[in-house]
């Protein structure tokens, strides 16, 4: 049993176990807001699910707590976190929601308790959890691009990879309690720390350590979100992120004195222009919609290369929000603040703080449901990375320029080889990875074109559960030529920064185009193809309860060019959706082979379909005259659509019902 116990704590590293849980929390509270946003939209509307935030606001439960709580909580707390964590993927529907919130609440619960234990060691402790954050920024960076966006440790029998993690945490979290004991505090000192400092600046440190986990959730740790935002090159700024963290990682283990060089006003300086240069990066691409019909439709105008300028100083500077990370730790451990001041203070400022920031992205993609608190964030998306930009800027305000001095810790050679090591492996797993899921079509047109639209509902079946692979099965059995997904926008937290696109492309082995940029918070139209996209552009219409945007492009098949539409018009008003159907036909007039499809919320009896029977054909009708196709199937209450232009040649229609999304897919196969 002493030969076990030695080894585990000659084994022991803070930097591996810290890496593995950082990386642990943003994977359950990215699929925790996931699970409560997906039942959220399959009811249309909040319902009793929204209860699982309450598992952030665990940290209350320190409020109750007078004395310094023992290491086997932590343990307790640290395993419990693990299990739940691994078990998660595993897991449909409300099991989810219960197995990632508590993997989220004993972190929260957690990582305040262990600051407070870590006394007279802040320069280690602190400068180990920043390192350990920025490694887990590389390995979810990694996890994610091996599979287009969805971590691949949480994906089908490649789970293996989350238990390896989790075994060694789990190891990790017994080599820290053999390692304190015989260090405890008597019960004088824990008095006496607990008066270091007051609740305010705890709250306000606080606030700038969660400030650093919002920005890496809602940016860093899926960099395909930051990519849809700016309509940047994927790869170009997925290895651009790691790369400068790898550097930074890599030169702070073999040079970690540089830091202390920094004068208090470089740092001001150096956070203030990174929180601008996040803040200008979402807004230079954020459209403000005006309340007169008239002005629409409006296309979105291109994407220049000096939009990209805020994205590049962003990528640069990002490693200031690890160095703040080491000196907010390393304040508030040098405070000594007492468990209930952590616990109030992680409430306050973790808890809330987290809850607010989720509603202040979320509102502008729903600003006209949750009235009337929503209709102000609309067309506010940038607010969401302002904030926290702005409260961890001030926060080091706070640090004391004695807190600066990092020193010479890592001064262990085998131990910076290996993490140099790690972290080359990491940046070349991820150049392949981002490399081998890359599209590469290379198809023959065979004189027919298949057709299909099929609203994904964000990539979830019936009953809510995530179903990309099932829709994905669907598809190839059509193989379609050109596609239409609409409702294919969770690349944000609502989605867990997903990127379905990304993903559906990958496995179809299709050329893309997105449509609107997520930071127009449209519900998404996206145009897939397996021959080359060519003029593509998005245009919006008028809306008075949701942002309308529609994906337009040019797909040439034997020299003939198709002009393809994706469309989702939706409005509180009937009068509303009309005017929309009448701003997106004046897209298609003057076009020849036009393909007009998407899911248009309107039946045959009603005056949109008029309008558009008036310019365009009606492909089902063209195919079955009767309404009813060979199977006695009649299309007359469906609201999703293929339009063709006049002269079009349909050999075959078809609707296929099924549990895989909450709409049919439909598909047609017409002559070239």
């Amino acid at each position: 049993m002493t030969n076990i116990r030695d080894t585990i704590k000659k084994f022991y590293s803070e930097l591996i176990m810290f890496a593995i849980l950082f990386l642990f929390f943003f994977q359950a509270l990215s699929d925790l807001l996931e699970t409560i946003y997906g039942f959220a939209l399959l009811n249309q509307e909040p319902d009793e699910n929204i209860l699982g935030l309450v598992f952030l606001v665990t940290p209350v439960v320190l409020l109750f707590f007078r004395k310094r709580l023992s290491d086997m909580i932590l343990v307790i707390l640290g395993e419990l976190m693990i299990l739940s964590r691994l078990l998660d993927p595993l897991l449909k529907r409300q099991g989810i929601l219960v197995t990632s919130g508590l993997a989220v609440g004993c972190f929260l619960v957690f990582f305040p308790i262990y600051l407070t234990r870590m006394k007279n060691e802040e320069k280690r402790t602190s400068t180990t959890l920043g390192l350990s954050l920025a490694i887990a920024v590389t390995l979810s960076i990694l996890l994610r691009s091996l599979n287009s966006s969805i971590d691949i440790s949480m994906y089908s029998w490649y789970q293996v990879i989350g238990w390896i993690f989790g075994i060694i945490a789990g190891i990790m979290l017994f080599g820290m309690k053999f390692k304190s004991e015989g260090q405890k505090e008597t019960q004088e000192e824990i008095k006496e720390s607990s008066k270091g400092s007051g609740f305010g600046k705890i709250l306000a440190l606080t606030s700038g350590l969660v400030s650093v986990f919002i920005i890496i959730w809602f940016t860093f740790a899926s960099p395909t979100v930051i990519s849809r935002w700016t309509e940047g090159n994927y790869i170009g700024i997925t290895l651009g992120i790691l790369g400068v963290l790898s550097l930074f990682v890599i030169g702070q283990m073999l040079k970690p004195d540089l830091l202390s060089k920094l004068r208090t006003w470089m740092l001001w300086v150096w956070n203030g222009v990174f929180a601008m240069s996040l803040f200008l990066t979402v807004l230079v691409h954020q459209l403000s919609f005006p309340d007169e019909s008239a002005l629409y439709p409006i296309v979105a105008p291109q994407t220049a290369w000096y939009h990209h300028i805020p994205l590049a100083i962003m990528i640069l500077l990002s490693p200031i929000i690890y160095v703040d990370f080491m000196l907010l730790t390393r304040e508030i451990i040098k405070i000594k603040p007492s468990t209930r001041k952590m616990g109030g203070s992680f409430a306050l400022a973790g808890s809330l703080y987290i809850i607010v920031m989720i509603f202040v992205q979320i509102l502008p993609n729903i600003w006209g449901y949750l009235e009337p608190i929503s209709t102000g964030f609309r067309d506010k998306y940038w607010l969401a990375f302002f904030l926290p930009g702005l409260v961890l800027t001030l926060s080091i305000l706070l640090v004391k320029k004695s807190s600066f001095d990092l020193g010479k810790l890592y001064t262990n050679k085998r131990r910076n080889i290996s993490v140099i090591v790690l972290l080359s492996t990491i940046f070349l797993g991820t150049l392949v990875g981002t490399l081998v899921t890359k599209p590469y079509p290379n198809y023959t047109p065979d004189g027919e074109l298949v057709i299909m639209t099929f609203n994904i509902q964000q990539g979830r079946n019936v009953s809510g559960d995530r179903n990309f692979d099932g829709q994905i099965a669907l598809i190839k059995q059509v193989d379609p030529d050109i596609l239409g997904l609409i409702e294919c926008d969770p690349t944000r937290i609502s989605g867990g920064n997903l990127d379905v696109v990304r993903y559906f492309a990958e496995k179809l082995n299709m050329y893309s185009y997105y449509g609107p940029n997520t930071v127009t918070n449209t519900y998404g139209c996206a145009i897939l193809s397996k021959f080359p996209i060519s003029n593509a552009m998005s245009f919006f219409m008028f809306s008075d309860e949701e942002q309308i945007g529609s994906a337009q492009a040019e797909v040439t098949l034997d020299s003939i060019i198709y002009n393809v539409f994706v469309n989702h018009p939706s409005g509180d008003a009937t009068s509303t959706t009309i005017l929309q159907q009448e701003e997106m036909l004046t897209r298609v007039n003057g076009l020849s082979n036009v393909i007009f499809m998407g899911d248009f919320n309107f039946r045959k009896d009603s005056v949109q379909y008029s309008l558009t029977t008036a310019v365009l054909n009606d492909s089902w009708y063209l195919k079955w005259p009767s309404g009813l196709d060979d199977n006695s199937f009649n299309s007359s209450d469906r609201i999703d659509h293929i339009f063709v232009s006049s002269g079009t040649t349909v050999l075959d229609a078809r609707y296929i019902l099924t549990e895989q999304s909450d709409h049919p897919a439909y598909w047609i196969r017409i002559s070239l």
